[in-house]
């Protein structure tokens, strides 16, 4: 299921660092009211072996807004759209039932008021659909130097490695969450991305490599479904993946 939340400043204009995401992702984690949930979503998840997966995603916010380059912040100056999608029913409700009943909410330092939350069970029926990003998508490797250090590598579409390794992360999370590994393959091939469409941006100090763009995906509408609630790629708990189906001309 997909939520889409409509937010305005209580003084109008709302100013965020350019790298709000983590706001975002604490505002959801604070909505919990179930606390043995709220536990096992931020310190366990769904596991696969050593990998944990959180099941839920967020987009960037959308509105009308300007950028400050030199105190590096972003300002909303009317209202805000903002969409959250996951396989999880006990994350909508919760999450839902807190926007509606809270006269406001805090993201970072900012009060904002809850105008409006709709809600969308979408289920795709096509075995093949094109995706806008909504949140830029990521997928890495990461693995350890000869001095012992940690790296981590990003990959760009172009990648040879790139598909394998959506398509990978795509089997982990399936399974994390299913128990069974899915029946059908996942493909994924750009279908327009530009230079542009290249993000660096950071979470909690650690710097990501994230791409938007438009994408063609291929896989059973039940893999496709549940890529559409839980976002594709990595870190999607930390607001990467989220698309939208795009408009065909």
């Amino acid at each position: 299921m997909r939520l889409t939340i409509t937010l305005r400043g209580t003084d109008r204009a709302v100013i965020l660092p350019l790298h709000y995401q983590q706001y975002l992702q604490g505002l959801i984690y604070h909505s919990l009211s179930d606390e043995a949930f709220a536990y096992f979503l931020h310190e366990r998840g769904f596991r696969k072996e050593k990998r944990s997966f959180k099941l839920f995603t967020f987009s960037r916010l959308f509105g009308e807004h300007y950028i400050q380059y030199d105190a590096k912040t972003i300002t909303f100056v009317d209202s805000i759209q903002w969409h959250i999608g996951t396989v999880l029913p006990e994350l909508t409700q919760q999450l839902g039932e807190y926007l509606l009943l809270q006269p406001y909410v805090k993201i970072g330092d900012q009060h904002v008021i809850i105008e409006r939350v709709e809600t969308e069970k979408r289920a795709i029926e096509q075995c093949e659909i094109e995706i806008d990003m909504l949140s830029p998508m990521t997928v890495y490797s990461t693995y350890e130097t000869v001095d012992g250090k940690k790296k981590t590598q990003f990959f760009d579409p172009n990648d040879e490695v790139f598909p394998h390794l959506m398509e990978r992360n795509f089997h982990n999370k399936y399974e994390a969450y299913y128990g069974v590994p899915p029946s059908d393959r996942l493909l994924i091939e750009p279908v327009d991305v530009r230079k542009n469409d290249r993000i660096v941006t950071s979470f909690k100090g650690f710097y990501i490599t994230a791409w938007k763009g438009r994408y063609k995906l291929i896989s059973s509408p039940e893999n496709l479904t549940f890529l559409y609630r839980v976002g594709i790629g990595g870190r999607n708990s930390q607001g990467f993946g989220m698309f939208r189906i795009a408009n065909r001309k």
